[in-house]
């Protein structure tokens, strides 16, 4: 009994610092690629790529290599603020997915377009991008956006349009 005690807290163990040690791993990538100074960054009118237009326009901006994408960000302007995405890729696949939701303020019973204040932060670390495994960091509430079902949903379609848009 005393043996099965000691393996079942020392597999949790093992279990808890492994996903520290990603977390380590994901957060001194996504270091990596922000201080990569050889990336080439591109920009492109989120409306003229999806043939959506939003009140506040859009943004879609890739940092790639020769080889591959390495950082998207996604911003859509909307009547109520604005909602972002980004997400850091390595070897294609995701591996840390940011999404926020920012509410413009109010003043006098009115939008105050000056004032953007953050509502809603989901963070997706990514560990598996195949087998869907990924620790996921909430804090506050959406108040106009609605979440997406998956990551991979999320995800995808972002990756798609930047794809699409550094080949045209």
């Amino acid at each position: 009994m005393k043996n099965t005690f000691v393996i079942i807290l020392t597999l949790i163990g093992f279990l808890a610092f492994g996903q520290e040690h990603n977390l380590d791993r994901i957060e001194n990538e996504v270091k990596s690629i922000e201080s990569d100074s050889t990336l080439q960054k591109m920009e492109f009118d989120w409306v003229e790529l999806t043939g959506i237009t939003t009140d506040g326009g859009g943004i879609l901006k890739v940092w790639r290599n020769e080889k591959q994408i390495r950082k998207i960000v996604e911003e859509i302007g909307l009547s109520y603020g604005r909602i972002r995405t980004i997400i850091y890729l390595n070897n294609g696949n995701p591996i840390k997915i940011i999404e926020t939701e920012e509410n413009f303020g109010r003043k006098n019973d009115e939008l105050n377009y000056e004032e953007l204040s953050e509502v809603y932060r989901e963070i997706i670390y990514v560990f598996d991008w195949e087998n869907d495994n990924a620790e996921i960091k909430r804090t506050g509430k959406r108040n106009m956006s609605e979440g997406s079902c998956s990551m991979y949903e999320l995800a995808e379609s972002v990756m798609e349009r930047a794809e699409k848009a550094i080949k045209e």
